[in-house]
């Protein structure tokens, strides 16, 4: 895509992305929506474009669009359920998290923040924290794997 002159590409491509996007969530107005988002995390992740069909790289990025949409609106039907004045249940995740965070190195505490909450990429969180893309993820997956791990010790301590 070197030499790309994004308003062509946008107009040549964005139909068909509307299309299929309309044809997945079946409402043409979140379509357009999801659409525009597309062509944003498009162009903010063409640095890692590996080559191969542009449509099919589009196709990818609106799927992860609209999985991103649906997991957030989720969310927020059961925070709406739920009432917003009620606290978090207990084994809820945000619980968790706020019992977690004091105790973790101010660098694991913004990967975690950042990365489960905010949904940002890796290469951000890292660029961020003067730190390689991989020591993001290995950080992460680290602290998702140890904190998983005493959750299940605290499970197994509540059997007992």
């Amino acid at each position: 895509m070197a030499g790309l002159d994004l308003e062509a590409w946008y107009l040549a491509e964005a139909p068909k992305v509307r299309r299929y996007l309309a044809a997945l969530c079946r409402d043409p107005a979140l379509a357009e929506e999801l659409t525009q988002e597309t062509f944003v995390q498009a162009l903010t992740s063409l640095r890692g474009y590996r080559g191969g069909g542009e449509r099919a790289y589009l196709f990818g990025i609106a799927r992860h669009v609209l999985a991103g949409h649906v997991r957030r609106d989720h969310r927020r039907k059961e925070a709406e359920a739920r009432g917003a004045c009620e606290p978090p249940e207990a084994d809820s995740p945000f619980a968790v998290g706020e019992a977690w965070l004091p105790l973790l190195a101010p660098d694991d505490a913004l990967v975690l923040l950042q990365r489960a909450v905010w949904q940002r990429p890796f290469a951000e969180i890292a660029a961020e924290l003067g730190r390689s893309e991989n020591w993001a993820r290995v950080r992460y997956f680290r602290l998702l794997a140890r904190i998983r791990s005493d959750l299940a010790k605290g499970a197994d301590d509540d059997d007992a």
